[in-house]
C-alpha cells in the first residue's frame, strides 16, 4: 500500500513538474520573441514615416532632434493648432496614446514623448524618401 501511494505521488509530482515546465518554457519563448521584435523595431525607426504633430498647447521637454515652430496666431482663419513639431517617429500607439521618439532613440537612454489621442493634437505622417 505504501508503494502504490508513493508511486501515485511520484507520478503526480512528475506531471505537475511537466506542466510547470511547459508554462515556464512558453513564457521564456514569448519574452525572447517580444524582446527581439522590440529591438528590431527600435533599430529601424529611421525607416518609419516622420510624424508631424500639431498641438494647441506647447510641448515641454522636447528630445534633441525634434524641431518646433509656431504656426501663427489663432483668430480670423479659425486656426486652432498653434505649434508644429517635426522629427518624431512613432514607436507605438496603445491605450489611446501615441508614443513618439526620435529616429536614433535607444531604450533606457533616450526620451519618449507620450501624447493622448484627442482634439488637442493633429498628426501627419510623412514618408521617408530613402527608407531602404
Amino acid at each position: 500500500m505504501l508503494t502504490t501511494r508513493l508511486a501515485r505521488n511520484g507520478v503526480m509530482c512528475a506531471v505537475a513538474l511537466g506542466v510547470f515546465g511547459l508554462f515556464w518554457g512558453s513564457t521564456q519563448l514569448a519574452w525572447a520573441y517580444g524582446k527581439g521584435r522590440g529591438r528590431q523595431d527600435a533599430d529601424g525607426l529611421y525607416k518609419r514615416p516622420e510624424v508631424v504633430v500639431d498641438t494647441k498647447e506647447p510641448l515641454d521637454g522636447l528630445p534633441v532632434g525634434v524641431s518646433a515652430s509656431r504656426l501663427g496666431p489663432a483668430g480670423k482663419d479659425g486656426r486652432t493648432y498653434l505649434y508644429r513639431y517635426r522629427g518624431f517617429r512613432m514607436l507605438m500607439a496603445s491605450g489611446g496614446r501615441l508614443f513618439l521618439v526620435t529616429p536614433d532613440w535607444h531604450a533606457g537612454l533616450d526620451q519618449t514623448i507620450v501624447l493622448p489621442y484627442g482634439d488637442d493634437i493633429r498628426v501627419q505622417l510623412v514618408a521617408q524618401k530613402d527608407a531602404d
